[in-house]
């Protein structure tokens, strides 16, 4: 898979294991991976209420729970639980993971997320 402006390699799936975060970074924005039942989602890494580093949290399902005031943000979506009425929504962005080299890409010019689109290669590097 070729690298597209609006898709950039930020990681490969090896790099990631079930049930884990990985923090990465595309210019200025610092984005937290997550992997839930082998998907791959991506949203800021920078927590709504004081600013803690999420990649640095713990993962209870799809609940990414921030390490210092305990926030819940869905990595589906980046939208904060009801029962966190102390922080803010955060972007979420689309994935694709090349099922050829499991090269992951996240698109930050596009927020809304989801999970990660498999795509087969269709060219060399």
């Amino acid at each position: 898979m070729v690298e597209t402006p609006k898709f950039q390699k930020v990681a490969n799936k090896s790099d990631l294991r079930e049930g884990g975060l990985l923090g990465v970074q595309i210019d200025s924005n610092r984005i937290v991976l997550a992997m839930v039942e082998d998907k791959i989602y991506a949203m800021n890494a920078v927590c709504s209420h004081k600013g803690a580093p999420l990649e640095e949290g713990t993962l209870l399902g799809y609940d990414l729970k921030c390490p210092w005031h305990f926030a819940l943000f869905d990595v589906r979506n980046g939208k904060v639980s009801a029962k966190t009425v102390w922080a803010k929504d955060l972007e979420s962005y689309p994935v694709q993971v090349d099922q050829t080299t499991g090269d992951i890409l996240i698109n930050v010019s596009s927020s809304g997320g989801g999970s990660a689109d498999s795509v087969k290669a269709s060219g060399t590097k």
